[in-house]
């Protein structure tokens, strides 16, 4: 069921039917990419890599993202966004042969066909998945494990301040049979329902141990810049929710899956979304609007509807209520 090889061939064989205008749902000046980096555990289990943002950002300092960041440019690719930002955040290449040579690893792109996901600061967020796996590793050998051990993550102490990683199929444990015989890494995990701007936004929160026993040795032997106080400022907990947890959510949902290019219906994504708002309510543009401004800072009484035509709101409710 969790085999590594078969997830992957989920991801790689899947296509958003739906995926809307690039310049629409991905607009210029507003254009952030992110890199899945999923890779085989000790255990044979699927894993993706996280960072920890620094303390000193000033937006979303200190929270559990994904490597990624914002196009330099209207030109950049969104591939090309994510991979030039894990080399800026976390020291992993975007030239395959210093990957190679230096760290003895491939970087396989195994799925563009993410829809976008709208930040809290409006952002337009393209996720790229990719796979991880040793220059040796055949195509037929997904299922080993990584020897990470020549990556030595240059961290960025202005981004990130320290890295790790999870199960990718702890994302969805409470959805898997009880017989399945799955074990779970987080500690705990809950979810919140809160509106902003009127639609209702299903927030899932992973908690994991600080100290996890169970994450691969090579992770842990990086040299972090997180505070020595860590253990004591977070109870020993990493909580990894919002718009990272929906990412991957919906990433382990493909690759078991339950969601596949064959489905009427889908729950992924913010596309339509970012679309209503660019193409109707004249948002997204060089310079945040004042309306944006309020809302990025939650401010009462703003709303997606003081922008976006009734009509059109209206789709967005039918087509899901839970973002």
């Amino acid at each position: 069921m969790f085999k590594a090889s078969r997830l992957l061939d989920n991801l790689r064989q899947f296509r958003y039917p739906n995926l809307l205008p690039l310049s629409s749902s991905w607009p210029p000046y507003r254009r952030s990419a992110v890199l899945t980096v999923l890779f085989v555990g000790q255990r044979g289990e699927l894993r993706v890599l996280l960072t920890k943002r620094s303390k000193g950002l000033s937006s979303f300092s200190g929270h559990i993202s994904l490597p990624g960041g914002k196009a330099d440019s209207v030109e950049e690719t969104f591939d090309t966004v994510a991979r030039r930002e894990a080399e800026e955040e976390i020291g992993l290449p975007q030239d395959p042969e210093i990957l190679r040579e230096k760290f003895d690893m491939n970087m396989e792109q195994i799925c563009l066909e993410m829809p976008c996901y709208l930040s809290r600061t409006f952002l337009s967020v393209k996720p790229l998945v990719c796979f991880l796996s040793n220059s040796a590793h055949k195509a037929m050998e997904a299922d080993l494990p990584l020897d990470g051990s020549k990556f030595t993550a240059a961290l960025n102490p202005g981004e990130t301040s320290s890295i790790f990683s999870v199960p990718l199929m702890d994302m969805i444990a409470h959805l898997l049979p009880e017989d399945s015989g799955y074990r779970k890494e987080y500690i705990d995990r809950k979810e919140t329902l809160p509106k902003w701007g009127e639609l209702r936004w299903l927030l899932r929160h992973y908690y994991y141990p600080v100290e996890n026993p169970y994450d691969v040795e090579w992770l842990k032997n990086i040299e972090d810049n997180s505070s020595c106080d860590e253990l004591e400022t977070t109870q020993g907990k990493r909580n990894l929710w919002g718009l990272t947890a929906k990412i991957l959510y919906d990433v382990a949902r493909i690759a078991q899956g339950m969601v596949t290019s064959d489905n009427e219906q889908y729950d992924i994504g913010h596309e339509e979304l970012i679309y209503g708002l660019k193409e109707f309510g004249g948002q997204l543009q060089p310079s945040r609007s004042p309306w944006e401004s309020s809302m990025a800072r939650g401010i009462r009484g703003y709303k997606f509807g003081d922008v976006i035509p009734c009509f059109y709101m209206d789709k967005l409710i039918g087509i899901t209520c839970k973002y």
